[in-house]
């Protein structure tokens, strides 16, 4: 008899922890930036790719403790990698491409900083796997298809509206708790 699809065929067959998957992001992360510096971006496009797909699929497995504090740092490193080393390596040629992977930069760890201390403040908040799969998505599909601007504005625009949808939610949040509370608060 066959095993179904939604069971492995050996339940003893080891599987990838989620530190393992974002060790192996971080590594591809380090190549596709070194790619990138060296001016093979549809190459480094590709270990991005792997490498992204090692976030997200290390994000997916996550649950809690280390593996979450883990999966949190190697997304702000894969935006790094690959956005620190594209404005590098334009700086001159397209001072317009550096500026957007900046402001791309910038605007990914405003995102993350604002879920943060939102959480930190008691608000719920959380990144959501196909919001790091879109971004991720964008960087990647700009490295492979060259198309860099299109690519960094659109991953400043989500970014930009995860920035705006968070802080509606938090006013929302208070707002409700306020009239919970009476308007004492």
């Amino acid at each position: 008899m066959a095993a179904s699809p939604a069971t492995p065929s050996r339940p003893d067959a080891p599987r990838a922890s989620p530190l393992t998957l974002l060790a192996a992001s971080l590594l591809m992360d380090a190549v596709a930036g070194w790619l990138i510096i060296a001016r093979h971006p549809r190459i480094a496009g590709l270990a991005a790719l792997v490498g992204g797909l090692g976030l997200l699929a290390g994000t997916a497995a996550a649950r809690r403790g280390r593996e979450r504090f883990a999966e949190l740092i190697v997304d702000r490193l894969f935006d790094t990698a690959i956005l620190v080393p594209l404005a590098w390596a334009w700086r001159v040629p397209s001072p317009r491409l550096a500026g957007l992977a900046l402001i791309g930069l910038a605007a990914s760890f405003v995102a993350s900083y604002e879920r943060a201390r939102g959480q930190s403040l008691g608000y719920r908040g959380r990144e959501t796997l196909g919001y790091r799969a879109v971004r991720v998505g964008l960087l990647v599909g700009g490295l492979l298809t060259g198309w860099l601007i299109a690519a960094l504005v659109a991953f400043y625009a989500v970014t930009l509206g995860a920035v705006a949808v968070r802080a509606w939610n938090v006013v929302l949040q208070e707002r409700r708790s306020r009239a919970a509370h009476g308007g004492a608060r």
